[in-house]
């Protein structure tokens, strides 16, 4: 299967001063290749609003030996040099490849207005 895509991993990081928690994210794997698949795409309006629930499949070389945690953030960049900031999901490992199943969820951008 062919690995033209590359992942960026980010996970969730709390720290807390003067009982105040803050978060952030730690990059914890760069640059990973892999491939990056859609599952289904579907928008909905929220609220009057255009959304996009899409899922979709990442599958890395299962020699690759990195942990993704449910929802870790993942940036996938393809080589049309288009990024997919992704939210991970069930993570299952096969002999040949590991499949990280994700979700992507945003509210569309318009540059017109509707009305």
């Amino acid at each position: 299967m062919f690995r033209n895509d590359f992942l960026t991993v980010k996970r969730e990081n709390y720290t807390v001063v003067d009982n105040l928690a803050t978060k952030s994210y730690e990059t914890v794997y760069e640059n990973i290749p892999c491939h990056l698949s859609v599952n289904l795409n579907n928008t909905a309006n929220i609220q009057n609003t255009p959304y996009i629930n899409a899922e979709f499949t990442i599958y890395l070389n299962a020699d690759e030996k990195i942990q993704i945690k449910e929802n870790d953030k993942l940036f996938v960049v393809t080589p049309q040099n288009r990024t997919y900031e992704l939210i991970a999901g069930e993570t299952k490992t096969y002999n040949l490849t590991t499949q990280i199943k994700c979700r992507q969820e945003k509210i569309i951008e318009s540059d017109f207005d509707v009305n």
